[in-house]
């Protein structure tokens, strides 16, 4: 597999055996931070050092909706992005928009 983009060397490359993972992800964490950003508009705006970040990890002690709402989020764009924007191709570099085939690392002996 590639490592970084041939046209603009960036590691910024988004394979498509991996897309499905980084999207769920960042689904789950979108969804997190609606929520907490719901959460603290009520909330006084003085916090101690890491409060925040501790009530985000609270957040997660409750995973059941957060991690169903944020999959079906992920997979959704993920199967819009494998299809829009990849195609038949297996790589996308986020930097430059180049679209990448992946090739054999070694070509059979002919």
């Amino acid at each position: 597999m590639i490592k970084t983009c041939t046209i603009c060397n960036s590691a910024t490359l988004v394979h498509r055996q991996n897309l499905r993972t980084l999207v769920v992800v960042a689904g789950i964490l979108d969804v997190l931070l609606r929520i907490h950003v719901e959460r603290q508009q009520d909330a006084p705006t003085n916090h101690a050092p890491w409060e925040q970040l501790g009530k985000l990890v609270a957040l997660l002690a409750k995973p059941t909706p957060l991690l169903a709402e944020g999959t079906a989020q992920g997979e959704t764009l993920a199967d819009n992005v494998a299809k829009h924007w990849l195609g038949t191709f297996d790589s996308l570099c986020l930097n430059c928009g180049f679209l990448l085939m992946d090739e054999p690392d070694d070509p059979a002996p002919g």
